[in-house]
């Protein structure tokens, strides 16, 4: 064992020397020198284990020779202090700190840790406090040992919100799925209140104007631009005004029915009726139409606006650029044509939505959502919207027989029943479209990104200003060249979010777009989501129906 006097400090204190004589201190091994670093204050230094090697090697061969007399001095360890190392991810926008707990004394401060950052050029983001809390789990770790630090973040930006049009009055639709409360509490089905009217001056609509979002930025100091919110234009339909005192409030010019009409709210001139029926021919008016009795057979009513049948609609064809509401019942029959096909005497067209509480035997058209609140019956549906067959409460709500297409999914108590019926379904058949999308919308991001590239290098590869600064026509060129960069800038952020969100709408799209069954779906029931499809053979429960990898997935509640 060697005697622990032969180790002492440098003269600056960083480093163990040992001085050790071949005659005298051989034969010697590794453990021999680092027993000698075990004891304080050379336990605190980091063991320069070549140097350990070498000095072991050096005085056993020396040993009885001539050298051997000698007297040499060996460095054995050093202080090593805490070493910090700074990583940055890819997209810039996350730096970490890694610090190598040190052989010494000497601790790192967050004066230390802002020092290496300044040095990577990183002055954005930091979190003082974040290292400050890591920074004091650094004595207790051994020599060598790490920690890890999320030092600084970038921020993304955040994208203005879209403008929004907030509609301050209520639309005849509406009012289907609000029953009346009667004296004692209980409420009445077929008391759906007054229809309400607008009056001149009444606030329609009230604009939410669209932001322009909050910049973001990167560790390097990069701007990131946002999207600015899409605006929507506010626009005044007929029997409307935009207020000239406020651009942002839209007013009612006429008394009448709030109508909406391809996204675009009017006030109509109401046409109320008691019957449509042989004594009242065929009716068509430009306004709204309110028929506070019944549709008869083979009678036909269009109108610009919104059809609101406060009785049935029997075997009639119903047509509005607004949306068709019958109180009570739509009701058809299976007829032969002049072809001889059989047809559905009962078709009702709406630009808007549909609502009934039940419907048989009739043929449904809508471009808006479809609402049956009781049953649909042997019927050819569709709607470029949702259907729900559903009272609400999960106790009626029946599609039996007929056909059904809803590109937006299908809310629904039971489907099929206990004979058999055959039913078929259709959900959720626009995948391809939104492909093309997709695939579109890349070409032009490529396309535009390639352009943006093209002027950005006729830019580099201007004379230097001297030579054109007082050439007016190249000045007005290089501006127009800049205002162009600047309008690729921005149109490249709107392009690639836009992609992201179509991106974002195809790969989730079969998770939004599926059925909803409340109670049942029976046997012989055909169920197309997509390209998948199947047809039941036995009874399902309470579940959710949707396409995944190609094939109908059933999800029980």
């Amino acid at each position: 064992m060697l005697d622990s006097e032969l180790i002492r400090l440098s003269e600056d204190d960083n480093q163990a020397e040992v001085r050790l004589v071949p005659n005298k201190h051989a034969p010697l091994t590794i453990v021999d020198l680092l027993e000698l670093l075990h004891v304080e204050p050379f336990n605190q230094l980091s063991p320069i284990l070549t140097n350990i090697e070498e000095a072991v090697t050096q005085i056993n061969e020396l040993t009885g020779q001539r050298a051997g007399a000698e007297e040499f001095l060996f460095i054995l360890a050093e202080r090593n202090n805490c070493q910090i190392e700074i990583s940055l991810s890819k997209d810039n926008m996350q730096a970490e700190v890694n610090l190598t707990a040190g052989w010494g004394d000497q601790q790192v401060s967050i004066d230390d840790i802002l020092t290496a950052l300044n040095n990577r050029n990183i002055h954005q983001g930091i979190d003082k406090s974040k290292i400050a809390e890591q920074l004091t789990q650094l004595p207790g770790l051994s020599p060598g040992k790490q920690i890890k630090i999320i030092a600084a973040q970038g921020l993304l930006p955040i994208h203005g919100k879209n403008a929004e049009l907030k509609r301050q009055v209520s639309l005849a639709r509406e009012r289907l799925l609000k029953p009346q409360l009667k004296a004692d509490g209980n409420v009445d089905m077929r008391n759906l209140g007054e229809i309400k009217m607008v009056q001149v001056d009444d606030l329609l609509i009230e604009k939410i104007p669209a932001d322009e979002g909050t910049k973001g930025f990167d560790l390097l100091g990069k701007e990131l631009l946002p999207k600015s919110g899409k605006d929507i234009k506010l626009q005044a339909g007929p029997g409307t005004c935009i207020d000239p005192n406020n651009q942002l409030r839209l007013l009612a010019t006429i008394t009448g029915q709030a109508v909406e009409v391809r996204g675009v709210l009017q006030i109509d001139d109401m046409l109320t009726i008691k019957n449509v029926d042989v004594s009242t021919g065929h009716i068509e008016f430009k306004g709204s139409i309110l028929i506070t009795g019944n549709v008869d057979a083979e009678m036909m009513v269009k109108s610009s606006g919104d059809i609101t049948v406060m009785g049935f609609v029997d075997s009639a064809t119903l047509e509005a650029e607004g949306d068709i509401i019958v109180n009570k019942g739509i009701l058809g029959r299976q007829v032969v044509n002049k072809n001889r096909h059989q047809e559905l005497a009962t078709k009702i067209t709406a630009q808007g939505q549909i609502r009934a509480q039940f419907v048989q035997y009739s043929e449904l058209t809508a471009i808006g959502d479809i609402i049956i609140t009781k049953q649909l019956l042997h019927s050819v549906t569709n709607t470029q919207g949702k259907l729900t067959v559903s009272d609400g409460f999960n106790r009626h709500g029946d599609i039996v027989g007929g056909s059904v297409n809803a590109n937006n999914g299908i809310n629904v108590v039971n489907i099929g029943a206990t004979s058999g019926t055959k039913t078929e379904i259709f959900c959720a058949m626009q995948e391809d479209e939104i492909r093309v999308q997709v695939q579109d919308r890349s070409e032009e991001l490529k396309t535009l990104v390639e352009d943006d590239n093209s002027l950005w290098i006729k830019i580099n590869n201007l004379p230097h200003k001297d030579k054109w600064k007082h050439d007016h026509g190249v000045v007005t060129e290089i501006k127009e060249m800049l205002y162009e960069k600047n309008r690729f800038n921005q149109q490249r952020v709107n392009n690639e979010v836009e992609l992201q969100q179509l991106q974002l709408e195809l790969k989730q799209y079969y998770q939004v777009h599926l059925i909803d069954v409340g109670k049942c779906i029976f046997d012989n029931v055909t169920l197309h989501i997509g390209s998948a499809s199947t047809v039941t053979q036995r009874e399902h429960g309470p579940c959710r129906v949707i396409h995944k990898d190609k094939h109908i997935d059933f999800y029980y509640a």
